[in-house]
């Protein structure tokens, strides 16, 4: 008799600060997805802008032989989950003292969470694993006032497992690789191969500094096949987020406690905004005075004594937009799945991302799905 095995391979675990935690995968049946939360304490007094997805740096799905199926960081499997699900994952991340951070990951092997006409066939993986890697120091210095305390984080593993499955064998698995990382320079063209190999999915593109649009770091974007004889997109990065909006609903409730003073600036992980909601306690009124691309500039005002506030209080932040961690995609996928539609890249005599520079100093990364057949 079939039925989905939520099989749980670390419950609220005990782990190091900084460690490369190895689960092997089943070794025979199909695996669809794979859930993944890690919890560390903040400091007594607070921890500003310091988030798990910065800490844990790696996310790898591999088998013998140097099989890669995953191999993504935090950040960029947010992102994968937000294009997979249309929604982003529960997270808590709060920035007050004494109190927990929660952030949450979903590798899919299939178009969605628990797809089963596209998972993995661990049957068809020797020596297969998941391997996590993080270090709670990689923001700042452990201690007990103002980073995650110099104590143990938590992490949670799922596998999500149709057993006993009789239904028709899946086409294959969805393989998702960090095609390239730089950082990008003040001009110039960023030459990324891509892979080709398998049909694409999606490419994803992500440019990230503070306070800076994605659209400056990175000007245009040109899919370059058969040396120019095919060219998927070549555009501006503001008019791939624009059909992003359309493909794509916003993200709602990406829900974040901050610390604010007199006229601070905090990161919304978001690199188009279009709506934010501040609250707070007492008698103080939050408001917002800017919005920088990614960044919100925020003012306290202390209404009893009709000044801005000095001392950094509690604010509820609630952001919704698009560009999630400053990324753009290039979706093959859309706007329904179609075999026949998505980049024959197997086909491809070369095929090249040629990003456009305009900004110095954002960290930027490529992203590449495709869809494997496991033989």
């Amino acid at each position: 008799m079939g039925y989905w095995m939520y099989d749980a391979k670390r419950k609220s675990a005990s782990v190091s600060k900084k460690k490369t935690e190895l689960i092997d995968l089943p070794e025979t049946g199909f695996l669809s997805s794979i859930y993944i939360a890690l919890s560390a304490s903040n400091g007594n007094t607070s921890n500003e802008d310091n988030h798990l997805h910065d800490c844990l740096t790696k996310i790898e799905v591999v088998g013998a032989g140097g099989e890669t199926i995953k191999s993504i960081t935090g950040i960029q499997g947010q992102v994968l989950y937000y294009l997979d699900k249309e929604s982003i994952p529960r997270h808590q991340m709060r920035e007050d003292g004494q109190y927990s951070q929660t952030e949450r990951w979903l590798l899919n092997f299939g178009r969605y969470f628990q797809d089963t006409e596209y998972m993995l066939d661990c049957n068809k993986v020797v020596d297969g694993q998941l391997k996590i890697t993080w270090d709670l120091a990689a923001v700042r210095a452990v201690n007990d006032s103002t980073a995650f305390k110099d104590q143990n984080a938590t992490l949670s593993v799922i596998n999500m497992i149709p057993h006993e499955y009789a239904g028709p064998a899946p086409k294959g698995y969805i393989k998702s690789t960090e095609t390239k990382q730089w950082t990008t320079g003040s001009s110039g063209i960023e030459y990324v191969k891509i892979p080709r190999d398998n049909p694409i999915r999606r490419i994803l593109i992500r440019a990230f500094e503070s306070s800076v649009g994605m659209d400056d770091n990175i000007t245009n974007l040109k899919l370059n096949g058969n040396n120019g004889n095919i060219v998927p997109y070549d555009d501006t990065v503001g008019s791939l987020v624009s059909l992003n909006m359309m493909h794509y609903p916003p993200m709602e409730n990406l829900i974040q406690v901050v610390k604010v003073k007199d006229r601070d600036r905090k990161g919304s992980h978001i690199g188009w905004i279009k709506t934010a909601d501040l609250t707070t306690y007492g008698p103080y009124v939050p408001w917002m005075y800017a919005e920088r691309y990614d960044n919100l500039e925020i003012g306290l005002w202390d209404l009893n004594a009709g000044v801005l506030e000095a001392v950094a209080q509690t604010v509820y932040m609630n952001c919704v937009g698009w560009a999630y961690h400053n990324s753009v995609v290039l979706p093959f996928d859309k706007p329904t799945w179609k075999e026949e539609l998505l980049l024959q890249a197997q086909t491809f005599g070369s095929l090249e991302l040629e990003v456009t520079q305009g900004n110095a100093d954002a960290a930027a990364s490529v992203v590449t799905e495709e869809v494997v057949t496991q033989s």
